[in-house]
């Protein structure tokens, strides 16, 4: 009986403390935040459309096309025929019911992330407020005004052309930039010289109702207050809104430190700080220097022993500054990570579609992860987009790519009335408070080219001395009080430029300075030699355009318009000369090519070989130039542009360049007067022991010259290791026919590097004509393919209309050195090889009949 008894005791008391905790259980669940997304919705153009279904975030011109209202914005002229959208108001409605615990909780907001741009927003018929910034939050206390059924959510956007009008009108006067300037948006939309004119509207971010009891963060800030090898002190920022006056708790955990503070909050807003102190911390670095570690933090509230609300988030411990010291050539330009001065190579990104919520979380990790096995370390996020979504910058921070972070603005000058720059100052706090925690953001700069153009394009010839005044303060007052001011406050670790370039090529001063934008190669049809010449202390914009492969232009084309100036690829070639220029520079250095596929192949080893000048000028010039930022890294659309990923994610010539060019440890041969000059330029942080190996021969194999040089490579250095006349190397030969292959091997001859060199322009090589053999082996990631030629075979390009990633491409073959090279398939396949296409230069134009076979 006892046993039977204990048994119903034991029982009973099991009962009595599950029902505890599950009444507790239900407690908590009842005071941590609730929130829903608001992702159906309908829309039509203003006032009497026909609605249609579509799912936020979203733009008019997505959803028209989603829903087969208008052909792709993309092929062919289309971009002209859909310029009526802009000019339309367009309404957004959502009928939603709610679960009873909105009803029953202190705080229930309605979040806006983001509104493309001028909207008036009503909830049951009543007005909540109105939005005039597409790069701005809204939000609404709106506790008051919700139903448990049939809740409508109303939005009327306005055109942004038509509000751009009217504010030109109520001005008097153009500024430069022209009506875009008026309008809080991204400035892209109204037409680049690589992108679309698409100016969209829409919701374009989440829309969520959210929910909290008693108290809830308003922001965290996780503020890096001291660094040092043995111990880092954090102080916890945080910003909490109180329904009242209570007591709490808010506690912080920082990997495994934990620190937790009883607090008595007042009704309102309230600022609280804890200092967290953690033992030998591990830095975080930036690609190709070390591991960019990070640190999870929990920030909770706790109020009455039940949590209120939680913020999570990650950073990493690292110090970044921006050095610019005067010496004897001007002044530097150069970024120190954790005390030591860091090359940055990368280059300038813009959003990847004209239409941003078409870009799906895969399509940013994809291109964040070429970006690094592209041994690139910065990004420049340029000003005339947008401030890109949060993912973006968590996959920064992850992979160990810096962020230049431009603010929003680019090649104009903005209004200045009171409204607008209120409207600036709220903008720039909310993305430097959003951003301020990522440890990859390196720089903020106020704007793209508008000092620039300002002081150096002829805009103040355009205003008489009255306006010139009033446009120029207007100027003054955004760039060097409130944004200055803004980062000083909120962000005060990280440095603030005024405008990028801080001099164009125009005046002098750029090469020795600040950072330069050097467009006299492209705009100017200057040589690409003068990269070697016209070297600044950081490179933050250069380029050349090129065509995407034909698979990119036949998405958007029939084979009729396959002509480089037919009316279909002249709409998708933005830059009034681009074609004109291409064709000039490639009949300076390339045969013509045989036909338009070959023409687009030729255009992308144009682009390719001329930047490979520019980026390996500047590597070799460290420490005087501490930077290589190329425009553009990818496109918005399928295009004609300077960049080096395509619109589909398909790398140009450029993007493997760039790659062997980015290395952290490159030989970098150059042509001075009559000699033959070999860097080594090494970015490692320690010392390198190698053979330097430099053979010269013909395009048949024959070896005429050879060296082999131990060298010691400095860490973080760019140093002459060999030099010697070409006539010597050549000892009779003929320029046209030798390849000079510099190789840089381990102590144990393990190959580190290998480049080839040549001493004439392509057109002038006697390129043989080559069979390429093939062989290919499935792997565990796909297919490895081996090529072997007899002869030379140079700038081997290798294509497939399966979809999938070649580990290399447009390389050289020497004579009997085969290559073996990677394909990796989108999908699944068992077999690859009998549609792939394989050609080489001398495959692109008409070979005359004296060409050696």
């Amino acid at each position: 009986m006892k046993l039977v008894y204990l048994s119903i005791c034991c029982l009973l008391l099991s009962m009595t403390l599950l029902a505890c905790v599950q009444s507790d259980t239900n407690a908590v669940i009842k005071k941590v935040p609730y929130s829903i997304e608001l992702k159906n919705w309908e829309f039509r153009r203003a006032p009497k459309g026909k609605w249609f279904k579509t799912s936020v975030p979203t733009s008019v011109h997505a959803a028209l096309y989603d829903d087969n209202e208008i052909e792709d914005p993309f092929y062919r002229n289309n971009e002209k025929k859909l310029q009526w959208i802009e000019d339309e108001n367009w309404e957004f409605q959502s009928t939603f019911d709610l679960d009873s615990v909105f009803f029953k909780r202190d705080f229930v907001y309605l979040n806006f992330e983001g509104l493309d741009t001028y909207a008036d927003i009503y909830l049951n018929g009543e007005k909540l407020g109105a939005a005039d910034n597409m790069f701005r939050s809204w939000r609404y206390d709106v506790k008051n005004k919700l139903k448990t059924k049939n809740n409508l959510l109303h939005l009327v956007f306005y055109s942004a052309t038509k509000k751009d009008d009217r504010k030109m009108a109520e001005l008097g006067y153009e500024l430069p930039g022209g009506k875009r300037v008026f309008t809080r948006k991204a400035q892209f939309h109204y037409g680049w010289d690589w992108g679309p004119r698409f100016v969209t509207t829409g919701i374009w971010k989440s829309v969520q109702l959210k929910s909290f009891d008693d108290a809830h963060f308003e922001d965290v800030y996780i503020q890096q207050k001291e660094l040092t090898d043995e111990s880092a002190n954090i102080e916890a920022q945080l910003k909490i809104n109180s329904q009242h006056y209570q007591e709490a708790k808010v506690a912080v955990t920082v990997g495994d430190e934990y620190v937790e503070k009883n607090v008595s909050l007042a009704k309102g807003i309230n600022t609280i700080s804890l200092d967290v102190n953690i033992t030998d911390p591990i830095r975080w670095w930036s690609n190709g220097l070390g591991e960019p570690h990070l640190y999870p933090v929990k920030t909770t509230l706790s109020i009455n022993r039940k949590m209120a609300d939680m913020d999570q988030k990650k950073i990493g411990l690292r110090t970044i500054e921006l050095v610019t010291e005067k010496d004897e050539k001007g002044e530097s330009f150069y970024f120190k990570l954790n005390g030591i001065p860091v090359f940055m190579k990368g280059a300038n990104y813009i959003p990847q579609d004209i239409f941003h919520t078409r870009v799906t979380k895969d399509d940013y990790k994809k291109l964040i992860e070429q970006v690094v096995i592209s041994n690139m370390n910065m990004l420049r996020v340029w000003g005339g987009g947008i401030y890109e979504q949060e993912l973006f910058y968590e996959l920064c921070d992850k992979n160990g790519i810096l962020v230049w972070q431009d603010f929003m603005f680019a090649c104009a000058m903005y209004p200045s009335d009171a409204d607008f720059l209120e409207n600036i100052k709220l903008e720039a706090e909310e993305n430097v408070r959003r951003l301020r925690n990522h440890p990859s953001i390196a720089l903020w700069c106020g704007n793209n080219e508008n000092s620039e153009g300002w002081h150096r394009w002829g805009w103040q010839a355009n205003f008489g001395k009255r306006k010139k005044e009033t446009i120029a303060q207007g100027y003054d007052k955004v760039f060097k009080e409130i944004l200055p001011a803004t980062v000083k406050t909120l962000s005060p670790d990280i440095a603030y430029w005024e405008s990028s370039p801080k001099y164009g090529r125009g005046n002098p001063q750029h090469q020795f300075e600040g950072d330069a934008h050097y467009w006299g190669v492209w705009h100017d049809a200057e040589p690409f030699e003068m990269f070697e010449q016209k070297v600044p202390r950081f490179m933050s914009e250069f380029g050349f355009q090129s065509f995407p492969e034909l698979k990119n232009i036949e998405s958007f084309t029939e084979e009729e318009d396959h002509a480089i100036d037919s009316e279909v690829m002249l709409v998708h070639q933005k830059h009034p000369r681009g074609n004109k220029l291409i064709k000039e520079y490639m009949e300076r250095d390339y045969n013509t090519p045989k036909d338009f596929e070959h023409f687009l192949y030729v255009s992308q080893l144009l682009q390719a070989e001329g930047m490979r000048i520019g980026i390996e000028a500047h590597r070799r010039a460290m420490p005087y130039c501490m930077g290589s930022l190329y425009w553009q890294l990818n496109d918005c659309w399928p295009v004609a542009s300077w960049s080096s990923i395509d619109y589909y994610g398909h790398w140009k010539a450029l993007q493997y360049y760039a790659k062997q060019s980015f290395e952290p440890l490159i030989t970098s041969p150059t042509l001075f007067e009559d000699s033959l000059h070999v860097y080594l330029v090494s970015d490692l942080q320690e010392t390198v022991n190698a053979e330097l190996r430099i053979t010269a021969m013909d395009f048949q194999g024959t070896e005429l010259a050879k060296a082999s040089i131990p060298v010691t490579i400095s860490p973080n250095n760019s140093s002459i290791y060999y030099r010697e006349k070409v006539s010597e190397l050549l000892n009779g030969h003929a320029k046209d026919n030798i390849v000079f292959d510099i190789r840089l091997n381990d102590e144990e001859t393990n190959l580190l590097y290998q480049r080839n060199f040549y001493l004439e322009k392509p057109k002038k090589l006697q390129l043989p004509i080559t069979d390429i053999k093939k062989e290919i082996l499935k792997n565990d990631t796909g297919f490895s393919i081996k090529l072997k030629s007899d002869q030379l075979a140079k700038n081997v390009y290798i294509s497939s209309p399966r979809a999938g990633f070649f580990s290399n491409n447009f390389f050289d073959i020497l004579p009997n050195q085969p290559v073996t090279i990677n394909f990796v398939p989108s999908e699944q396949m068992e077999d690859f090889g009998e549609d792939l296409n394989i050609i080489s230069l001398v495959d692109s134009y008409e070979v005359k009949k004296n060409k050696k076979k």
